[in-house]
């Protein structure tokens, strides 16, 4: 049987000795998972401010997010087959350079219009960012020396989700809306600058054939009744996510809260038990099993919802927190189920994956404005609850090992590098 193109880069005589990148490289790494998600959900806490600016509905608003998800969505499956295909920093450091430039140009926008169309352009060149990083980490070092860097590359994520909301909203409140696509856009172009010259060129890629045989798998993943499960339960992990910080952003701006845009940015640190949960969720599942380590999850993430509607405003960010660190756990372990169920055109089964997981955060933003209108905050907790019960049941109905079955693989082994495009 023929090999694949990932076997073949692997088993290759060439690939036998080499030096993985140093310090800088591994600086790289971070600063690439950071502009991965700099932008990505950027409106998120501006939504009130920017209700203001455009005098347009909640729903209208949403969708400077929904717009980038979803493009996010449509790209990933194809940006791993043009890594796969032109090269790791290639691909990487173009999608820095579009990412960067459509950032500066969104703060040329005149109309909700007009930053709809940048956004969904900013979303087009987000996926070759952590495609091609994620990638590079695999082919570049050693397998003892992947979980480490892979942990430096979800940190960056982790740590760009909230400093692309943080920085947003403190610019926004001093300068206007504009400076702040203008500084993130900058920043942007910076860690390009900084990326190009510290991250060494590849020494163990190997070209695909073609960009159709990259993309040869992805119809046998949608045959497999696992995979489609796994699918759409990264489908409901960011819903659930989105809609909560979308809509939380509208609830506490409104009386007897009151916030203003920097306190709401300042909601957005508890993102940060990301960079704990993450790491934890690993050595949870190889203890207790990917299946109950979700249901576990998914407890303690709705047990946090239910927090948020007690009125003490820190009962509430205390149930943000849980409700974080419960997704970025399941995260973790739907992602890690996927490269073994998938069996074989991994990095597609992935890709797959990622599009159902934007698709999921893009319905999300948009979708529940109705339940919004109507039903006001509460009525937000109750969908997302409905959203986190049904993934729960799907997940522990699905993942049941049978007698046979090969160890799943888990974060920080095989599927550690796929987990990480998922952080933000």
């Amino acid at each position: 049987m023929a090999l694949s193109a990932e076997s073949r880069r692997i088993a290759s005589p060439a690939c036998a000795a080499f030096v993985a990148p140093g310090w800088r490289g591994r600086l790289a790494v971070i600063a690439a998972g950071m502009c991965a998600f700099f932008t990505m959900y950027v409106t998120q806490g501006l939504l009130p401010s920017l209700q203001g600016v455009f005098h347009a509905s909640v729903a209208e608003l949403s969708l400077t997010i929904t717009f980038t998800t979803l493009a996010v969505a449509l790209a990933a499956p194809f940006s791993g087959s043009l890594s796969d295909r032109f090269g790791r920093k290639p691909v990487l450091l173009v999608s820095l350079a579009g990412l960067g430039l459509s950032t500066l140009l969104a703060a040329t926008a005149d109309s909700l219009y007009t930053l709809l169309a940048w956004r969904l352009l900013e979303g087009l060149f987000i996926p070759g960012v952590f495609t091609a990083t994620v990638a590079y980490i695999g082919e570049e070092w050693e397998p003892a020396q992947m979980p480490a860097v892979t942990a430096l590359y979800i940190s960056g994520s982790v740590a760009g989700g909230f400093g692309g909301r943080f920085i947003a909203g403190m610019v926004t409140a001093h300068w206007g809306w504009h400076a702040a696509f203008v500084v993130l856009g900058a920043v942007t172009l910076l860690f390009l600058l900084f990326i190009a010259m510290s991250l060494p060129p590849s020494r163990r890629f190997r070209p695909s054939a073609s960009l159709r045989a990259s993309l040869a798998g992805l119809p046998r993943h949608l045959r497999n009744p696992k995979l489609l499960g796994t699918y759409a339960i990264g489908f409901g992990i960011l819903f659930s996510q989105v809609c909560t910080f979308t809509y939380v952003s509208f609830h506490l701006a409104a009386a007897p809260y009151s916030l203003d845009l920097r306190q709401i940015s300042l909601l957005f640190t508890v993102y940060l038990v990301g960079m704990v949960a993450t790491p934890l969720a690993g050595r949870l599942a190889w203890r207790f099993g990917q299946r109950k380590v979700f249901a576990w999850a998914m407890a303690v993430s709705s047990l946090g919802m239910l927090l948020t509607l007690l009125p003490a405003l820190p009962d509430i960010v205390l149930g943000l927190t849980l409700s974080s660190a419960g997704v970025f756990i399941a995260q973790s372990m739907a992602t890690s189920q996927v490269p073994g169920f998938a069996r074989q055109d991994r990095s597609s089964a992935v890709g797959l994956y990622v599009m159902c997981y934007y698709v999921g955060g893009s319905i999300g933003a948009f979708g529940p404005s109705v339940v919004w209108a109507h039903a006001g905050w509460p009525g937000c907790v109750g969908l997302v609850l409905v959203m986190q019960a049904m993934i729960a049941a799907v997940a522990w109905k699905l993942w049941r090992a049978k007698p046979g079955d090969a160890r799943l693989p888990l974060p920080g082994a095989d599927a550690a590098p796929a987990l990480s495009d998922l952080q933000g």
